[in-house]
């Protein structure tokens, strides 16, 4: 239950400052902080909060706060803000905290880095800390190796339990968190795992092979993509996936947090790019980043928009004849746009959740056609009716009736084949999909409207 202090007005929650508070606070109100309320914090609530300041805030605000604190942080922050803290801070002062991130957090932030400056910072680090980021670097960063941390419960399937345990233990002061228990071979190839349940309930003197399963689900190699990665945890309902090389050596994890990043990232890309916007931009970029990300696809809109209005002017004598084409025409092009966008939608969240096999797409286009026509005869007739009622004229309403048919049964399998044919070639679905259904949609639903128009008007 939140409550107010009574000097300030400032509304105080038993964990510190609420984040709506803190979001409504002027940059000079930032510096006046009461420190101890500020340690009370969530760390992530104050990573939204320090996400937004400016350099110096940020640094002024982490100083408040412990080290400890100030770790999770920058683990909670965007990665590109935490970086510029990191490059910013004193030397000594960013080798700490580089060396208490989890390697996977520390990577993210040392690969957003100037390379003089990367290359600084790794020289005064821990050799092992150093070597662990410098090989995860090796990975591109939408790759279950560029997403996974080195850090892994693991014991030998030579052990009995009694061993075992007794070197999970020791590895516990090293690792965040225990998901499963790996079991290597001498060579650190995976062989199988073991629930710790297992361990308590099995006799000391059992072996560790006898107990653990070598069936393993979700195994990943480095280079697999982090969406496949997110796509496999959830079919198998796991909470944590290995990753090995070629040789089949454990090189590390995939775990369930980095993969909610990753469906939350790849989500709000996908809604972004069908749209035109940058798939990582956000309101708090500057100017020039978000025209850069906005304008092109701008300019692409405007020359397939103009495709659409080049149909329109070929029949400008028969609009100007019967006015009424006109007045009909958005009504088209809305109903077909959003039978597309509709079938667009669901096709590309099936593409994202590999819920699409090759087999099945001449069968799913044909579908959505159908759909599409079905959803026409009754929309179609609806409008129709209204038509007959501005104009008193069943020729009218037979013209709107079988345009509206027609041009959402296109745009239904349009909706469908745009997205997998753009897939088929390589490229994103969600970048340009929609530009290409919107200009087809026009193209076609205002030949289709105006030709029968002509056709049977005139």
């Amino acid at each position: 239950m939140n409550a107010h202090d009574g000097s300030t007005g400032r509304p105080l929650k038993k964990q510190g400052y609420s984040l709506d508070y803190l979001l409504g606070l002027s940059q000079r109100e930032l510096r006046h902080l009461d420190p101890d309320l500020l340690q009370a914090m969530p760390p992530v609530e104050l990573a939204h909060v320090i996400d937004r300041l400016e350099i110096d805030q940020r640094r002024e605000i982490l100083r408040m706060v412990s080290d400890d604190m100030a770790t999770e942080i920058l683990a909670e922050m965007d990665t590109e803000a935490s970086a510029e803290v990191v490059e910013a801070m004193g030397e000594q002062r960013a080798v700490k905290f580089l060396e208490e991130l989890d390697p996977d957090d520390a990577t993210d932030v040392v690969g957003e880095l100037e390379d003089d400056k990367r290359e600084d910072l790794l020289s005064k680090m821990e050799p092992e800390s150093a070597q662990e980021i410098k090989e995860l670097l090796e990975y591109e960063p939408d790759t279950a190796g560029g997403i996974m941390t080195p850090d892994v419960c693991c014991t030998h399937d030579f052990f009995q339990v009694d061993e075992a345990i007794r070197a999970i233990r020791k590895q516990t002061s090293e690792l965040e968190t225990i998901y499963y228990v790996y079991v290597v071979d001498g060579s650190k190839k995976l062989v199988g795992v073991v629930s710790l349940r297992d361990l308590m309930m099995a006799t000391p003197e059992t072996a560790v092979a006898s107990i653990m399963k070598t069936k393993m689900l979700g195994v990943l190699s480095p280079e697999t993509d982090r969406e496949q990665a997110a796509y496999l945890m959830g079919e198998y309902n796991l909470i944590a996936l290995p990753v090995v090389d070629t040789g089949n050596r454990l090189l590390g994890i995939v775990t369930h947090d980095d993969v909610i990043d990753i469906l939350q990232a790849e989500a709000t890309e996908d809604i972004q790019k069908l749209v035109g916007a940058g798939a990582d931009e956000t309101v708090h970029d500057l100017l020039s980043y978000s025209l850069k990300k906005r304008h092109i696809w701008l300019q692409v809109n405007l020359l397939t928009v103009s495709l659409a209005a080049g149909v329109v002017s070929f029949f400008e004598e028969q609009i100007a004849s019967v006015t009424f084409l006109a007045v009909f025409m958005p009504v088209i092009a809305a109903t077909g746009g959003n039978t597309g966008a509709q079938t667009l939608a669901v096709v590309i969240r099936s593409l994202a959740l590999e819920g699409i096999r090759d087999a099945d797409k001449l069968k799913l286009t044909i579908r959505e056609l159908l759909k599409g026509f079905l959803n026409g005869v009754g929309v179609g007739l609806v409008g129709a009716i209204m038509a007959y009622f501005i104009k008193r004229d069943l020729t009218v309403s037979f013209v709107v009736w079988v345009s509206m048919v027609l041009t959402m049964a296109i745009s239904g399998f349009c909706g469908a084949f745009i997205p997998l044919i753009l897939k088929k070639m390589g490229l994103d679905p969600a970048q340009s999909s929609s530009i290409f259904l919107t200009t087809i949609t026009d193209i076609t639903g205002f030949f289709i409207f105006l030709s029968l128009g002509s056709w049977l008007l005139l």
